[in-house]
């Protein structure tokens, strides 16, 4: 029987516990810091993401060429020697000046940011777990011909990082104060790993029973890409529905890493002998909530929105245990584990790189998402590997004649019937469904067939896109959308959330004159009223004034415009440009402003980096879709806003929001930036809930009390509330979760 060395056990799962800790604490750190350089849009944490996938993937590449080419005693030696040279890129830092100043090729600069910032101490931290385990395998404990429950206990560390960084350091602590901690815990972690190669070489057995014939046997090519496959799944699914709940409320850690938090306890659950979750209940989860959550999702995605995210982690999770069960159950002896977990990164990374990089530019909509819940009611193909069904399969014919007959059949009895669209996104996803449906009916599946047939009719029912433009890239989706009678209007969509509208009357070749801004733009609400007063005060001084718009959208405001006026607007995403410029979508510019200039760019980047002139009005209207980018309402932002007015200029915020309560951070800003400042919020809700205005939420900010004073004429202004016990949001702290918990509390919008 083998020893069992009393401390060995103890040192390699502290040392797994700290290694991961520090893993997945410095993903939402870096990416939080890297937000304000682009945009703070969702796609900086599913870049992010790849990129510590793709790294992660290096590391475990690293570790298996460790143990395969270097004796046990150098590759201690050596790896520590390496990990020291860590040093020289710590603490943790982002270096601003690198910041790309438009939306061209975005993702692939934070990319190369990553990897020159942060890439080579992380590359050596992510070759932790697979390498400790295979040093444990190595040693003389009874359990060292099974060392996967060591990555359990990895995926623990990484569970209590991921609860503590949104909850208790991200609410406390600033990101420098971060970045020193981390360095700490990794000179700790070296010092670990350390005494765990010493205590590999003190209990060191020189081979292990049936090692010599284990690796000379190859492992079936088959079962590589069985292993790619199961991981490709979870973590592709887990970027799509990170985008998909962030997109509307914030790109900001808390919302990042509860979905993390579950992809990484299914491997706490299940990665070990005895599974401690039920296939058979996950199995029922996926197929109970998929219907559902398509229904949520795709048919009511705004007045849902917490069953959205429920559903949605339902079968998130449900999905994640079926494909990380089959992992372990086609785990390999301990011999080949660096090169099992080298390819389950391998299908990790081609998961997160479909989602972040591939799919934004091969689909116009939000694609993927739908798709990847197809594949994971595919993944029920390994769990009946002793049905009917893969006889089915193995005749190809007959699942291509069925899924071409299911696209017909699809294309002329769904809404928006017709053979043009054919090859349309919603008719490939309903035949598909339709095709699976009869496949599985075939081979005596019939639980999971009428699933599908349930899901083809829900397709069928929210029919085809309506949309009359879909535009996607880095920066988000947008939609077009034209109402119908009763709605006579066209809505330029950001995500779900509305950024203008005209009324299709006025968008006919016959109608004369200029548009008038409606939803949050329209003349009654809190953005017009205060660019007319400062219009009014100027020109009762004679002067023509020079106004700045952060965030385009449909370009409403350009028709406030008047003559001698000088306009510019601030926007980053180029097919926002591309849509407000276009007469034939939006006629806002081509009849108000046609010569209106917009400077392309992160507004606050660019305002930093440009002409210092002083501007009479600036306002900050720069949300994608709700979702909030921090870096635009912080401290510093602000005061970088008031250094370009001139001394009777005004700010305007527009905070609006379904998710956060955004009133009281921006008067603790103020508060923090001089408390002299005047201030008024503007919160104007329509008299008639049909009417095409909108409510909204506009605060004026001024050093010229006289500037204010003009706007207590408006009805609807109110003074600014005092910031009790609310801490101001700067660069290096903001407390998103308590802005979402006050806005839970407030019942009128």
């Amino acid at each position: 029987m083998n020893q069992q060395p009393r401390l060995l056990v103890p040192i390699y799962v502290s040392t797994m516990l700290l290694s991961a800790c520090l893993l997945f604490l410095v993903q939402p750190m870096f990416a939080r810091m890297a937000l304000p350089l682009l945009g703070g849009t969702p796609a900086v944490w599913a870049i992010a993401m790849l990129f510590f996938q793709a790294a992660l993937l290096g590391g475990y590449a690293y570790a298996h060429l460790l143990k395969k080419f270097v004796g046990p005693q150098q590759a201690v030696i050596l790896h520590l020697i390496l990990m020291a040279g860590s040093w020289f890129f710590l603490p943790v830092h982002v270096e601003a000046a690198l910041a790309p100043q438009g939306g061209t090729g975005a993702g692939l600069w934070l990319v190369g940011l990553m990897a020159k910032s942060i890439g080579y101490p992380f590359f050596f931290l992510s070759a932790t777990a697979p390498l400790l385990q295979s040093w444990f395998a190595r040693t003389t404990h009874q359990n060292a011909d099974n060392p996967y429950f060591l990555y359990s206990a990895s995926n623990i560390g990484s569970i209590g990082a991921l609860i503590l960084y949104p909850f208790i350091i991200e609410p406390r602590l600033g990101l420098a104060m971060q970045a020193k901690m981390w360095s700490v815990g990794y000179g700790v972690l070296m010092l670990g790993i350390a005494i765990s190669g010493l205590a590999m070489l003190r209990n060191f057995r020189p081979l292990m029973v049936g090692w010599g014939v284990a690796e000379q046997l190859s492992i079936p090519l088959k079962r590589k890409f069985f292993w790619i496959a199961m991981a490709f799944v979870p973590s592709a699914l887990l970027v799509a529905w990170t985008n998909h709940i962030t997109t509307d409320i914030a790109s900001a850690p808390f919302l990042w890493l509860p979905p993390l938090i579950l992809f990484l306890l299914t491997f706490v659950l299940v990665f070990r002998d005895k599974s401690l979750v039920s296939l058979r209940l996950a199995r029922i989860a996926q197929l109970v909530s998929l219907p559902i959550c398509y229904f949520v999702n795709f048919a009511l995605p705004l007045s849902l929105a917490v069953p959205v995210i429920i559903v949605g982690a339902i079968f998130f999770f449900s999905t994640a245990i079926i494909c990380h069960r089959q992992l372990y159950e086609a785990r390999p002896e301990a011999s080949k584990l660096t090169e099992f977990y080298m390819l389950m990164s391998v299908g990790g990374v081609l998961g997160g790189l479909f989602v972040s990089l591939l799919a934004p530019v091969i689909f116009s909509t939000v694609a993927e998402y739908p798709l990847l819940m197809l594949v994971g009611v595919a993944c029920w193909l390994s769990l009946y590997n002793d049905s009917k069904l893969v006889d089915v399969l193995k005749k190809p014919l007959i699942p291509i004649g069925i899924f071409a007959a299911a696209l017909l059949v699809s294309a002329f009895t769904a809404k928006g019937a017709g053979l043009q669209n054919l090859l349309s996104l919603p008719n490939l996803i309903n035949a598909m469904f339709i095709a699976l449906a009869i496949l599985f009916f075939m081979a005596k599946q019939n639980a999971v067939a009428a699933l599908c047939f349930v899901l083809a009719a829900i397709t069928n029912f929210i029919g085809q896109n309506p949309n009359r433009l879909q535009l996607r890239n880095y920066f988000g989706e947008i939609s077009i959308v034209d109402g119908s009678a009763a709605e006579p209007y066209r809505v330029f969509l950001h995500g779900t959330t509305m950024h203008g509208a005209e009324s299709l009357k006025e968008l006919a070749a016959d109608f004369q004159g200029k548009p008038h801004a409606l939803t949050y733009y329209s003349p009654d609400g809190g953005m017009a009223q205060s660019i007319l007063a400062t219009q009014q005060r100027l020109s009762e001084a004679g002067r023509k004034g020079s106004y700045r718009i952060i965030g385009l959208g449909s370009g409403s405001l350009s028709c406030y415009a008047q003559s001698g006026e000088d306009w510019a607007y601030y926007e980053i995403d180029p097919n926002v440009t591309e849509v407000a410029r276009d007469p034939n979508q939006f006629t806002f510019f081509s009849k108000c402003a046609p010569d209106m200039k917009v400077i392309e760019g992160d507004a606050r980047l660019t305002l930093a980096s440009g002409s210092t002139e002083k501007v009479d009005y600036l306002l900050v209207d720069a949300f994608s879709s709700d979702s909030i980018p921090i870096h635009l309402i912080t401290t510093e932002a602000m005061q970088l806003y008031l250094s370009r007015l001139k001394d009777d200029g005004l700010l305007t915020m527009h905070v609006t929001n379904r998710y956060m309560d955004l009133v009281p951070v921006v008067a603790a800003n103020l508060k923090a930036i001089d408390p002299n400042l005047q201030a008024r919020v503007l919160d104007f809700a329509p008299a008639k809930p049909d009417t095409p205005a909108m409510h909204s939420i506009v605060i004026v900010i001024s050093k010229s009390a006289d500037a204010i004073a003009r706007l207590d004429k408006v009805g609807f202004a109110q003074a600014m509330p005092e910031a009790k016990g609310i801490d101001p949001w700067t660069d290096d702290f903001a407390n998103l979760p308590a802005a979402m918990l006050r806005r839970l509390a407030i019942s009128k919008y």
